[in-house]
């Protein structure tokens, strides 16, 4: 049976013990990448939210501050959340944390080399150097090859493989159709007009590394070894982050500079819907590898509703009205701004208000009456619903007075309204460990 693995490409051995951490220890690469979350999150508040700090084109500077936006509310907060699920023994989850890593760090070689010396230039280094730390320490700390044999004989190995080639190929295509006519011309070429660069950074480090590298690995994964579920997986995570980056940097560069070829709002859906596709060959790669949590599986990590106990019928009360004052704001955000002015837009890539409405429509209303539906109905996620309503709520003013960056008598209240959702559903989680403790059971879902 070995050999005919052997002969066909299959990684051997032993699978890995259930129950046995992906992470050996991983001590280090704990506190290389929970340095690199805090240098991170600075590195992109500081960057999208310091005037002045910036210096240079018009475009490339709203591209940098895009990019900033991205990092801080899509690359830390899956880096830390992947951090901490990786803890309790995720699978899964190590395979988030080194795209996370991943995303952070080619973003940090474009801080460090696409944007003139700034005040910020030390930290963007810090940036690099704790990205490129964390991405050695976490593989060196990982049982690659027990990760690897974790994955099921159902992974759609050559699928996902060749998905990634196409994408490889595609990408190198694209970035050799612009830099091959320019060896051929005289001057500065075009695809470096407007941007202020000597070079482009994006072609370098893709070229010469990223697309190799995924070339490579994507063949490892072609012939199911270990380190292509690895790299690819990783790969693939990565691949939706920056995708969804792109999407947010294109959107802010043509908003502050709509005359320049260097950014295009046209990209921002194209880069948005791949983001989305990407979410697929993702799916069916992690489905295939079991997540066991040292013991317990990932769902468990979820809390579960036993019964609906007071806290849960105040909490609905609190879903259905501010998700009707939600409708409320939304469609007369989307009619006439809710009587703010359209100055309040000018830092914004937004032109009108009917955007923002139709965010805070999804934003906001849909999870709050979605909780409430499963409250209602008695769903065994009812308390995780509310729980994410909740932290979704005071999300929501976090973003908006970091995009807007303007703060009224308003925001505090709606945050405080999310805080008070996620206190009711801790209280209703305690309630329910209190029973299961009087019966004799153990609770599902601990505070």
């Amino acid at each position: 049976m070995s050999a005919i693995a052997e002969r066909q490409g299959r990684s051997v051995g032993p699978a890995r013990e259930p129950g046995r951490p992906v992470l050996r220890r991983a001590g280090a690469a704990y506190w290389v990448s929970g340095l690199l979350v805090v240098t991170a999150a600075a590195n992109g508040l500081l960057t999208f939210l310091v005037p002045g700090v910036l210096h240079g084109t018009a475009v490339m500077n709203g591209s940098a501050r895009g990019t900033a936006l991205a990092m801080l509310l899509l690359g830390v907060p899956v880096l830390a959340v992947s951090m901490a699920l990786a803890r309790a023994g995720s699978s899964r989850a190590v395979l988030c944390w080194l795209g996370a890593v991943g995303f952070v760090l080619y973003n940090s070689v474009l801080f460090v080399f696409a944007t003139p010396f700034n005040q910020l230039f030390l930290l963007d280094v810090a940036m690099l150097a704790l990205a490129a730390w964390s991405a050695g320490v976490l593989l060196w700390q990982t049982d690659v090859a027990g990760l690897g044999r974790s994955f099921t004989d159902q992974a759609p190995a050559r699928g996902v493989a060749a998905y990634v080639w196409v994408i490889v190929t595609l990408n190198a295509l694209a970035w050799l159709s612009r830099i091959v006519p320019a060896l051929a011309g005289s001057g500065q070429a075009a695809f470096l007009r407007g941007t202020g660069l000597p070079t482009h950074p994006v072609y370098i480090q893709d070229l010469a590394l990223w697309l190799p590298l995924i070339a490579v690995a994507a063949a490892w994964l072609w012939r199911r070894r270990a380190w292509g579920y690895v790299i690819i997986g990783a790969t693939l995570v990565m691949w939706i982050l920056e995708s969804a980056g792109i999407a947010v940097d294109q959107w802010y560069g043509h908003a502050a500079d709509p005359a320049s070829q260097v950014a295009s709002a046209a990209l921002t859906p194209a880069f948005g819907l791949l983001a989305l596709i990407g979410l697929v060959p993702t799916y069916y790669l992690f489905r295939s590898l079991p997540d066991g949590t040292l013991g317990r599986s990932a769902a468990g990590l979820v809390p579960v509703a036993g019964h609906r106990a007071w806290p849960a019928w105040i909490l609905a009360g609190m879903l259905l009205l501010i998700g009707t004052a939600g409708v409320f704001g939304g469609v007369s955000l989307m009619r006439d701004g809710f009587g703010m002015p359209l100055s309040w837009l000018h830092q914004t890539p937004f032109t009108s208000w009917v955007l923002p409405g139709a965010a805070l429509l999804i934003g906001v209303t849909v999870p709050q009456f979605t909780a409430l539906g499963l409250i209602v109905s008695g769903h065994r996620w009812a308390l995780a619903g509310g729980y994410l309503a909740g932290l979704g709520l005071v999300l929501w003013i976090a973003v908006q007075m970091l995009v807007l960056q303007r703060y009224f008598i308003m925001q505090p209240a709606i945050a405080a309204a999310g805080a008070v959702e996620i206190l009711l559903a801790w209280l209703w989680q305690w309630d329910l460990r209190a029973e299961h403790r009087a019966g004799g059971g153990e609770g599902r879902g601990r505070p």
